[in-house]
């Protein structure tokens, strides 16, 4: 069986639609699918490489965007059995053959903040009017099927929930000189060290994870908060100035898998507050590497965590202090919250989600 990968996101490789679609085609050839791109060109698909090899390129313009869903993806290539599109889009018509849309969460949705604008409301039903046109749409969560039963129940009949993989990055032993050169490259000599792994829109909740943990560390007069990719965001450093925090703060640039998974090993505790999500790939990440979660316990997340973490109220402050305060103070919790990950992150191998993958396309083309 071959399928045809829409690819046109991989920019970057910084998003986690971007590490789904790598996670995903890497999964897919492990387990003897045969995937070409769409999407960038004449670039090949290298399942192995960072990336899947596809050179970093600059952002695309909203009419970029539009050309590429609206006729680019109507050009569907020969000898290929189904398109999978990685992303919430679908091109205005039928294709040739059977099509699969991955809904990671429905944001635009769901909240006011990012459907603000013109161009986004009339992008999204457009996106509104054809989903209908997919022949199967995949939820990344139970949570997110929930979503798509609320506001889109028509479409109940072929969507089906396969949970996201982490990259292999992650499975992979890491050395203690890997760990320790990661610790003098960020100066983390303080503990304990949080972790915290995602984005800085407002859904995110990171300002209630600043305040918690500066409440936390003055207390203890030690430890850091190792903020990762938000050393260019101007209001995450504001909030550490207005706290007069810095000294606690560590903000880091973008960085490599490598470079994260070692983060990962040398962190006490990882932490994500996040009001929304689709999906939980922080935590995964964080429990496929043994260190404890403290969560919050919205649905995506508790589905994801379960009884391996702490979850708690995100926009409490005070529950964050003594949600992440119950793990510092009881290694034993945390040794059990650690071991218990562990066990958990094995349901999000790619190559075991991958071949969930394999038996919906297998449905679809016979």
């Amino acid at each position: 069986m071959k399928i045809a990968m829409d690819v046109s996101i991989m920019e970057s490789c910084r998003t986690g639609t971007e590490e789904y679609t790598e996670g995903l085609v890497w999964g897919l050839h492990h387990a003897g699918t045969s995937v070409v791109s769409m999407g960038r060109g004449t670039s090949p698909i290298l399942p192995d490489q960072p990336c899947l090899g596809l050179p970093h390129q600059r952002s695309r313009s909203w009419w970029q965007k539009w050309w590429w869903e609206n006729l680019g993806l109507m050009k569907c290539p020969q000898d290929v059995h189904l398109v999978h599109i990685p992303y919430l889009t679908h091109p205005p018509r039928r294709l040739a053959v059977p099509t699969v849309v991955t809904v990671h969460d429905l944001i635009p949705f769901r909240l006011q903040d990012y459907h603000k604008r013109f161009h986004e409301r009339a992008y999204f039903n457009m996106v509104r009017r054809r989903l209908p046109l997919a022949s199967h749409l995949v939820a990344i969560s139970q949570a997110t099927m929930r979503d798509m039963q609320e506001l889109f129940p028509e479409l109940n009949s072929k969507v089906t929930v396969i949970q996201n993989g982490v990259h292999p990055t992650f499975f992979a032993p890491v050395s203690v000189a890997t760990v320790d050169s990661a610790v003098r490259e960020f100066g983390l000599f303080k503990h304990p060290r949080l972790l915290y792994v995602g984005g800085y829109d407002s859904r995110k909740n990171v300002q209630t994870l600043v305040n918690a943990a500066n409440q936390i560390f003055r207390k203890r007069r030690d430890g850091q908060l190792i903020l990762v990719g938000a050393l260019n965001h101007p209001e995450v450093t504001r909030w550490v100035n207005t706290l007069n925090m810095q000294e606690f703060a560590v903000l880091t640039p973008s960085i490599s898998r490598e470079t994260l998974a070692a983060l990962y090993h040398a962190a006490d505790l990882f932490v994500f507050p996040s009001t929304y999500e689709g999906f939980g790939l922080g935590p995964a990440q964080a429990m496929v590497a043994g260190i404890p979660v403290v969560a919050s316990n919205i649905a995506a997340i508790t589905e994801v965590v379960g009884d391996a973490g702490v979850l708690v109220e995100p926009l409490s402050v005070e529950g964050w202090v003594e949600g992440i305060c119950r793990v510092l103070d009881s290694p034993s919790l945390a040794q059990k919250m650690a071991a218990r990950g562990r066990a958990r992150a094995e349901d999000f191998a790619w190559k075991r989600v991958a071949l969930q993958y394999h038996t919906l396309y297998s449905r679809l083309v016979r």
